[in-house]
């Protein structure tokens, strides 16, 4: 019966405490007396750095140290690593840092080891920003406004740092607007972009160009580059297309308005094609001014020719009729091509 109660007080015990884990990393025999990491800034594609170590003895015994592992483009010359490190020694050990490449961020580290089991392993990190050898002054530029009369210019500056000589091609065809040329200049070469206004399809008041142009650079082959532009006419139409859409509706209003505030005559308006008329043009001078645009047939487009005094040359708007009895259906499958036909000879 005295065995119950034996067995109850051992269950109540308090487990007894577990053994202490031994540390795994060994203390650190050395001290860093350089700042730590070694940051490198802003590095040229082919420009060989160095970064320095300090490294002082904190060991009662001389021991030496060995390369374990290096970063990729690091180097280091074994012969700084040839004699014992002594107690208390501050020796300086310098690694070659060559960044060809890479591109951009890049962090690594040199490990050491050394012939004393009782010391951990060595990490002597740094980092860089390694820049790219092809850069463009800009990705994006633009024409701001532009007069329908002028032809402005404007230029993307590429440059290579290191390697062999920039080339440059055009990568993407230009539109009938817009002129692209390769200049070369001293170090690098230069996009030269011309825009003609006066090519301007009637009704196109602004674009969006994305350009492209591909280098002899490896990492670099190609770069998108993009220009915005807006054509600044002294009497702005709003819409900039009158657009009939419904069947029913055959009378649409075209507002203009002076860019400059100033009050403008509309001298005359013509219509170039079928399908459309100007009901009425008002006569007394304003900055603000209102053309009634009547569809009286099934014509799918004109050009309406604005004359007004403040322009040199007329307004083009352009005149659209979507019939939507001509539009295939939603989720109508369009119909295959015609085969093609082969001729022998």
């Amino acid at each position: 019966m005295l065995l119950v109660p034996a067995l109850l007080l051992l269950m109540q015990a308090p487990p007894a405490p577990a053994p202490a884990k031994p540390d795994p990393v060994p203390p650190a025999r050395i001290e860093l007396t350089t700042p730590f990491p070694v940051h490198l800034g802003s590095v040229g594609p082919r420009e060989i750095r160095e970064a320095a170590y300090g490294i002082k003895s904190i060991h009662d015994r001389p021991f030496h140290l060995r390369v374990l592992d290096l970063s990729l483009g690091l180097s280091l010359d074994p012969a700084q690593l040839a004699a014992p490190l002594q107690p208390g020694e501050v020796r300086l050990v310098r690694v070659k840092v060559d960044p060809t490449g890479l591109v951009g961020p890049v962090k690594g580290a040199v490990r050491l080891g050394t012939d004393d089991p009782g010391q951990p392993n060595y990490i002597l990190r740094y980092d860089m920003l390694v820049r790219p050898e092809v850069t463009v002054d800009a990705e994006r530029k633009s024409l701001g406004e532009v007069a329908p009369h002028e032809s402005p210019e404007l230029d993307f500056h590429f440059r290579r740092e290191g390697g062999e000589p920039l080339k440059l091609a055009l990568a993407s065809a230009a539109p009938s607007y817009l002129e692209m040329e390769l200049v070369p200049r001293e170090g690098g070469s230069d996009l030269r972009v011309t825009l003609r206004p006066r090519h301007l399809e009637p009704g196109v008041t602004a674009g969006l160009e994305v350009l492209k142009v591909a280098t002899n650079a490896p990492k670099q082959p190609l770069f998108t580059l993009y220009l915005d532009w807006r054509i600044a006419f002294p009497v702005i139409p709003e819409p900039s297309r009158v657009v009939f859409t419904e069947p029913k509706n055959t009378l649409l209003a075209l507002e203009l308005r002076a860019r400059d505030g100033k009050p403008f005559r509309i001298l005359k308006t013509e219509v170039q094609g079928r399908g459309f008329q100007v009901l009425d043009a008002p006569e007394a001078e304003s900055a603000r001014q209102v053309l009634r645009i009547r569809r009286t047939g099934t014509a799918a487009e004109a050009l309406l020719l604005v004359h007004c005094s403040n322009l040199g040359e007329p307004l083009k708007v352009p005149l659209r009729y979507l019939d939507p009895r001509a539009r295939p259906p939603k989720g109508a499958v369009p119909p295959p091509p015609p085969a093609e036909e082969h001729h022998h000879h």
